[in-house]
């Protein structure tokens, strides 16, 4: 073989010889990560790209067995699993399932309702007041003195004896002081009598002699 002969001969390209996963063959585009699609610039190579990544995903458990014949929340033992009484009380994925569940008892009938009106309210409307007053009581011969009247309103009355010498009697009517009739409230008492009336009160002396009354009336008023 002549150098003549050896010049018309394809030679043996040299990058063959590199090795396609070195890293000079990663830079001739020699590697398996080529894409093996041709470059689009005349003369250029394959472009070389990452290598695949698989997509890793998290392991999942198996689920664990429904545990049944449990008592909770009073459910009767072997009456179904958690899953199971759920599907029974609210049906398979909906709110109008009309299922009742074995263990629960039938609704009971509500009572029809009764109206209720309210007659008072809740803040107090109503005034107490106090009128008192000065009496004399004349002597037994006269006509007995009214210190107090007839009133749904008043829920009380205090009556002092002022004399220091003379009694008072006193009385629902007239008529029952006569002949020495009616309660006595001596002078030596110091303090009121209170009576719980409402209707009206006469006074009258024991004796001749006048003596002289404080009357205190109290009422409850609306206002």
């Amino acid at each position: 073989m002549t150098r003549a002969r050896g010049r018309h001969m394809p030679r043996k390209p040299v990058i063959e010889e590199v090795d396609p996963n070195s890293p000079l063959g990663h830079q001739l585009g020699m590697s398996t990560r080529t894409q093996g699609v041709p470059s689009p610039i005349p003369g250029g190579r394959e472009h070389i790209s990452n290598a695949p990544v698989g997509r890793q995903e998290a392991p999942i458990p198996d689920s664990r067995a429904e545990i049944r014949y449990d008592n909770a929340h009073g459910v009767p033992p072997g009456s179904g699993t958690a899953h199971e009484r759920a599907e029974l009380e609210r049906g398979p994925n909906t709110i109008h399932s009309h299922d009742v569940p074995p263990h629960l008892e039938a609704p009971k009938e509500r009572p029809v309702p009764v109206p209720v009106y309210l007659v008072q309210d809740r803040d107090q409307n109503v005034i107490r007041t106090a009128a008192p007053h000065k009496f004399t009581a004349p002597g037994n011969a006269s006509d007995p003195v009214r210190i107090c009247g007839r009133d749904g309103t008043r829920t009380e009355v205090m009556i002092l004896n002022e004399s220091t010498v003379q009694d008072i009697r006193i009385a629902q009517t007239v008529a029952d002081l006569t002949n020495g009739g009616g309660a006595l409230i001596p002078y030596p008492s110091n303090s009121y009598v209170t009576l719980k009336t409402q209707d009206e009160l006469w006074v009258l002396s024991t004796s001749a002699t006048a003596a002289t009354v404080s009357v205190i009336q109290v009422f409850e008023r609306g206002m």
